[in-house]
This record gives C-alpha cells, structure tokens and sequence, in this order.
C-alpha cells in the first residue's frame, strides 16, 4: 500500500511538476515573436510621431506669417468712407494672385466702430465680386490685429528725402600715367 502512495504522490507531482513547466510558454514565445518585430521595425513607430510634432511649429508659424501677409491694415481704407483705397485694391489683386489655395484668406483690421468695421468688411465682399465674377469667393475675416508695418506713403516720403540727400556723381581729374614727364 504504500508503494501505491507513494507512486501516486509522484505521479500527481510529475502532472504538477509538467503543468508548471509549460505555464506560461506560449506567452513567452508570443512575447518573443513581439520583440523580435519590434526591434526590427524600431524607430518607424516613434519617428512619423516625432516628425509631427516637430513640424507642428512649423506649421503654426507658416498659418501666422499668412495671416499677417494677408491682412488689410488701416492704412489701406479710406478714413472716411472706409472703402478699400488703391492701396487697399492692390494689396487685395496681390493676396488673390499670390497666396496658394490654402491660404487664399482675407484678413479685415477691426475699425474702432462696429460700423466702421462693417463697412470695411463690406467693401473688401464688393471689391473681391468685381475681382472674381462667377467664382467662389475667398474667406474674409475680422481681425483685432494690426499687422506691423508703415503706410506706403510714408515710406514714399522717407525714401524721396534719402534720394534728394545723395550727391551728384564725379569722375575725378584726368591725371597722366606716369608722374613726371621728362627727357
């Protein structure tokens, strides 16, 4: 009788003992199989992550440089009518024929009036239906920023005075080569 218990003590332990040394083998070869391919493909999973927010800035800046380049500052509208002045037509042509698709947006400078504001806004809507008759119209938005920079008048007189400042030009004296003329 006690061969018989003792030969099924050990066989419950050789089931146990089996039982326990496969326990968690699959795992481990799964876990594996997981490694191996991600050490293989490494840095792609972090890398497109990484290139996105390293251009997110990028991005940002390039939106608000646009937004800047197309906006329409004070010194474009009449101060009494607020319509669009030549300045105001031409800087709008240049917005239409330069910006890409994209960034085909017309930023409008809030007036210190709502209605000032309006009528600025409405004639910016009347100046792109003569511009782009039969076709969709860009975006216009208000704005509360003015973007830097002077009036072209301005800068018109600025560089009138620095060209009336410059000197005439004048060759020098004709000099003989040589020095001293002698025999």
């Amino acid at each position: 009788m006690l061969r018989v218990r003792a030969s099924l003590l050990a066989m419950t332990l050789g089931v146990m003992s089996f039982s326990s040394a496969h326990a968690g083998w699959h795992e481990f070869w799964d876990r594996v199989h997981l490694d191996f391919h991600r050490n293989n493909c490494w840095s792609e999973p972090f890398s497109s992550l990484d290139r996105r927010t390293v251009h997110a800035p990028f991005q940002a800046m390039e939106m608000k440089g646009w937004r800047t380049q197309n906006t329409l500052g004070y010194h474009y509208f009449d101060p009494e009518t607020q319509a669009l002045n030549e300045a105001g037509q031409r800087k709008l042509q240049l917005i239409l024929n330069m910006s890409p698709d994209q960034f085909r947006t017309v930023y409008v400078t809030q007036a210190f009036e709502q209605t000032d504001s309006e009528k600025r806004l409405d004639s910016v809507q009347q100046s792109l239906a003569k511009l782009l008759p039969n076709q969709s119209l860009p975006e216009v938005i208000p704005v509360d920023t003015e973007p830097r920079g002077w009036p072209a008048e301005h800068v018109d007189q600025i560089e009138r005075k620095m060209y009336s400042t410059i000197a005439s030009p004048r060759l020098p004296g004709f000099q003989a080569a040589g020095g001293g003329g002698g025999s």
